[in-house]
């Protein structure tokens, strides 16, 4: 866990706001919180419309907080090597269309490609179920049954959670607590 009361705040009122900040920082190895206002305040920034700056310039969100009444913080960073997202790559496919990518974002695209980091969730996405999950499923049909009905989005969120296990021995203990819930017809917190 990262001790975030650390990180220096930045407030925006404005998209171009933060694309200013941007260009002035985006080599900053640091996260950042960023303040926005919320929704029902004339400085309002939508969250799609932060996420548009920071991929521009290859940084990415975190986890967002309330800060008060009128405002949020989310954590902020440069890209680090992390896998792509299905939506993300389709938002920058996007942005490249527009012309509003900044060569840094250009940069984590394609190392990302070189790295394998840019394909790495396509079978996430594409909501195929890995074999040992599937074998383990199978041996109580209960818990089969009931995965399969669970909707797309839970769903890649279960696979994105096993697919970064770390090391095998996580891999193997996510799989059988999979199996646990969906054989009692529970889904996994959070998804």
């Amino acid at each position: 866990m990262i001790a975030t009361d650390k990180f220096e705040k930045i407030e925006i009122e404005s998209s171009e706001d933060l694309r200013n900040w941007l260009t002035q920082n985006y080599l900053n190895t640091n996260s950042f919180w960023l303040i926005t206002f919320k929704k029902s305040e004339l400085k309002y920034v939508s969250r799609w419309d932060v996420l548009d700056e920071l991929l521009c310039f290859g940084w990415i969100d975190g986890i967002r907080r309330k800060l008060d009444d009128k405002r949020t913080m989310q954590l902020i960073s440069r890209r680090k090597v992390e896998h792509w997202a299905k939506s993300y790559k389709e938002r920058v496919e996007k942005l490249i269309d527009e012309d509003k990518m900044h060569e840094s974002g250009l940069k984590s695209i394609a190392d990302s490609k070189l790295n394998g980091m840019w394909n790495f969730m396509d079978d996430v996405d594409n909501l195929i179920i890995p074999k040992d999950l599937k074998m383990a499923l199978m041996q109580k049909t209960e818990a089969f049954d009931f995965f399969n009905t669970i909707n797309d989005s839970s769903k890649r969120f279960v696979l994105r959670w096993l697919k970064i296990a770390k090391t095998e021995k996580t891999r193997q203990k996510r799989i059988n607590q999979l199996v646990e819930l969906s054989a009692k017809g529970e889904k996994l917190k959070g998804s």
